[in-house]
């Protein structure tokens, strides 16, 4: 069975040996700043969504935003201050023709049961990935018959001027992003006709992050009937963790096309095609692989301790927040969507919430999810992986350029070689008597590493962010576990046969004296 793809990142804990490489921080830090503890934020109130009849003049397919903003630019804002003094929040009803929504799947919990089911499918020993599961609100851009744009939340497309987590603030780049995907789908296909639906699905996120040395967002969004809603005021989510950025922003996970816009039509890009696509469209955030193997390689994700990358990557590495779990992982089939892996009938794509999340969102649910997950399933998936040992790794793919390289350097510094030269150093009696552990030719393996990197590295990589730089330090120490973990019988099996020749050539020689 092929190896799984991914890069190391921080081990669940590293435990008490990783304090001492810790010291390597210290003179490397440029970032003094204190990190405020999370609080907690109450939930706002929402208000029964108004039960409002639909104009019969308003058209199914609405005028674009630009020619609405500019319609409603003579009638002013005169009920912003009405709509910032307002503490509750109105949902406006959906639009009456709800015929080029397409809903999107719901992601199935991995019950014990459901697990089985895969891997009596033959399903579970191919290609899936685990992505960060990004918390915020489930938000879908449309592109119908290359002409109109729509927006839809869960529930269906929108009316255009419903204030939905000031989506509008993005809606240049959505449009930007949706035609540029049309293109690159017409392209990759040979499609020469018009398409009749383009749909990218994600997830609205951010507009929060509580940090004292980072100022909320300062920008307002305005809707095309002229409203204008402060970015600062939105709240997607009411949990203290995960938190991303100040700012709104979009994250894209599936692709859906249908050449005819009949829903029957509908096509479901796989993974790999739908990260092909995405990577050619500029700006565009989009779910990338943290592991790539068979679905128990997903399941070992040590998801109880994944931090969140996405800060860093929106560019607050040095204003990291404790304790700011990732809500979880999606681990899907790589070719998820393709008629003979669905003809399987069972679940494809299932979500992992960490346990502390599960607790914020359903209290008393922790234990439950204990018992139905992680002392089950995921123990069962450990076990299957080689050494049991959980998986906590984050692919170059998520880290900005220069920390990919930095990644890639340290990485290489830890080897087989490096190895030797330590366990030379240390000679063989220690090892053999105890006195040193494998713990501590860990430690020193990934302490000799890091050393060299330190001396060889740019000034543009040390003076990377302060929590990639922490993670820099997990990261070689992790990476001297698995090789050394890997390598250990070995080790001490030539060192003992050394030995025992060792101690032949002396008792021969004691012998003919």
């Amino acid at each position: 069975m092929r190896r799984p793809t991914f890069s190391r990142l921080q081990p669940s804990s590293c435990g008490a040996p990783l304090c001492a490489v810790q010291r390597w921080l210290t003179p490397w830090s440029i970032c003094s700043a204190s990190v405020a503890s999370i609080t907690r934020v109450s939930t706002p109130v929402h208000s029964t969504p108004r039960s409002v009849p639909s104009s019969p003049s308003v058209s199914p397919t609405p005028p674009s935003f630009a020619a609405l903003r500019r319609a409603c630019a003579a009638d002013g804002v005169s009920s912003l201050h009405a709509v910032l003094a307002s503490p509750r929040r109105y949902y406006m009803p959906l639009p009456r023709d709800q015929d080029d929504f397409s809903v999107y799947t719901e992601i199935d919990l991995p019950t014990e049961s459901r697990i089985d089911s895969i891997r009596r499918s033959g399903l579970a020993n191919q290609e899936w990935v685990a992505c960060e599961k990004v918390h915020g609100s489930n938000f879908a851009i449309y592109l119908i018959d290359e002409k109109d744009i729509r927006y839809a939340k869960r529930s269906g497309i929108m009316n255009p001027n419903e204030n939905f987590f000031g989506y509008h603030l993005l809606a240049d780049d959505f449009m930007a992003h949706i035609r540029m995907l049309c293109n690159l789908l017409k392209q990759k296909h040979q499609i020469s006709g018009r398409m009749g639906r383009v749909i990218l699905h994600g997830e609205l996120f951010g507009a929060k992050y509580k940090h004292p040395l980072v100022p909320p967002s300062k920008q307002w969004c305005t809707l095309p009937n002229g409203k204008r809603i402060p970015i600062a005021g939105v709240e997607i989510q009411s949990e203290p963790f995960p938190q991303y950025s100040p700012e709104l922003h979009f994250f894209a996970f599936d692709i859906k096309y249908s050449i005819s816009g009949a829903e029957e039509d509908m096509v479901l890009l796989s993974f790999d095609d739908f990260t092909e696509m995405c990577s050619k469209i500029p700006g565009l955030l989009y779910a990338k692989p943290l592991v790539r193997g068979t679905l128990d390689e997903c399941l070992a994700f040590d998801v109880e301790n994944f931090v969140t990358p996405l800060p860093a990557l929106l560019g607050l590495g040095n204003y990291p927040l404790e304790g700011n779990l990732a809500e979880g992982v999606v681990i899907r089939h790589v070719r998820r969507g393709d008629p003979k892996i669905e003809s399987s009938a069972v679940s494809t794509i299932i979500k992992l919430r960490c346990s502390s999340f599960m607790e914020l969102k359903h209290p008393g649910k922790q234990q439950e999810l204990r018992a139905t997950f992680l002392d089950t399933v995921r123990a069962s998936a450990l076990q299957r992986v080689q050494n049991g040992r959980k998986s906590m790794v984050l692919a170059d793919s998520m880290l900005p350029k220069v920390e990919a390289a930095a990644n890639a350097l340290l990485l290489n510094n830890v080897s087989e070689g490096r190895l030797s030269n330590v366990l030379s150093k240390m000679g063989r009696e220690p090892l053999l008597s105890g006195e040193v552990t494998r713990d501590d030719v860990v430690l020193m393996l990934a302490q000799d590493a890091l050393k060299d990197f330190l001396k060889e590295g740019e000034a543009v990589v040390l003076n990377t962010a302060l929590s990639f730089r922490k993670t820099l330090i997990r990261n070689v120490y992790f990476a001297a576990e698995e090789l050394v973990l890997d390598a250990w019988k070995r080790i001490m099996d030539r060192e003992r046969a050394a030995q025992a020749e060792v101690d032949a050539a002396v008792a021969a020689q004691e012998k003919a004296t």
